[in-house]
């Protein structure tokens, strides 16, 4: 299990303030086995921010064919959002704003990964520049 610290803010007129007491949910995006060979099906862990707006979470780490995603607020909510995301398998506890957010639908790295935004032109650029 990874610990997982999760701190959210929002803007004030004066700062940044705490996004104190609101919902968050932590899904799967499919099920998955774990090392111990338990079944863990992609049921939504629904939960809440503390007063500062942070909660620490014990969570497995991510496959290869899997991650979570992060739903904050409601729908209602004019701050909700929804990111997905990938768990190392770290001993020591981990920020969430520094893991690594993917494509929920590739499960591919989001753009601000170098490597993620690598296409066949970048490709072939190289291979010119090589070859000159």
């Amino acid at each position: 299990m990874t610990q997982v610290k999760i701190d959210i803010g929002k803007l004030d007129a004066n700062g940044i303030v705490d996004l104190a007491n609101d919902p968050i949910i932590i899904t799967p995006t499919k099920r998955f086995t774990t090392s111990t060979k338990k079944i863990i099906v992609n049921e939504p862990l629904k939960t809440t921010l503390d007063q500062h707006g942070a909660i620490t979470l014990n969570l497995p780490p991510t496959g290869t064919d899997w991650a979570y995603q992060l739903t904050v607020g409601n729908d209602k909510s004019p701050h909700n959002f929804r990111v997905t995301f990938d768990v190392p398998d770290s001993a020591n506890p981990v920020n969430f704003a520094d893991l690594v957010t993917v494509d929920p639908a590739t499960l591919i790295p989001n753009a601000g990964n170098p490597l993620s935004d690598i296409d066949q032109s970048d490709i072939d650029w190289a291979v010119d520049a090589i070859n000159a």
